[in-house]
């Protein structure tokens, strides 16, 4: 297995979380950037408790040194969150947008420079998610600023479903007065 990895650290990293040593993953993520790349690589793990452990992990090295994940901050990243923010596990998808969230305050840059699909992506998660996914996307557009959304926030207005996010202030809050939070925000 060691013969083929090519210097992966994937299965390290991966045999690290299932001892639940999440201080020396997060350790090793922060120093090297093929254990980071193996912890990015473990997104697509079949199994959803050890892709929802790496978002975790992700997250918090995101939150440590910033400057460590910035590079890896790929087109491809961004379209396998989507893919994930949209999983039937709440783990994964909790923590998917967890990530999420922490790339766009972090790198407002990197956004902009993938804000064309990034848009169509919201656009189409506005009209089609569920309750939680809309929610999670109407603060994405506020912290952004996608004025160009406005229409399919103003869309959500009315709707008093509640939603529970994974952010601070954000549990079992009404969809409509997140979406009049994003149109504040928009202003």
């Amino acid at each position: 297995m060691g013969f083929l990895s090519f210097g992966s650290k994937k299965d390290k990293i991966k045999k690290l979380i299932e001892e639940e040593r999440f201080d020396e993953v997060m350790r090793q993520a922060m120093k090297d950037k093929k254990a980071l790349q193996g912890l990015l690589e473990l997104l697509d793990d079949s199994n959803p408790g050890i892709v929802g452990d790496a978002l975790l992990l992700l997250t918090n090295v995101l939150r440590d040194n910033p400057a460590a994940v910035k590079e890896h901050m790929t087109p491809e990243i961004f379209r396998k969150l989507i893919t994930l923010m949209e999983s039937r596990n709440p783990y994964v998808r909790e923590n998917a947008m967890l990530l999420s969230y922490e790339i766009v305050k972090n790198f407002p840059g990197v956004t902009e420079q993938h804000r064309d699909w990034i848009v169509e992506a919201i656009r189409r998660g506005l009209r089609e998610g569920t309750k939680d996914q809309k929610g999670f996307l109407l603060v994405v557009v506020g912290e952004l600023g996608f004025r160009e959304l406005r229409p399919e926030v103003e869309a959500l207005l009315d709707v008093e479903d509640k939603v529970i996010l994974p952010l601070e202030g954000k549990k079992w809050v009404p969809l409509g007065d997140i979406a009049k939070e994003t149109l504040e925000r928009l202003s």
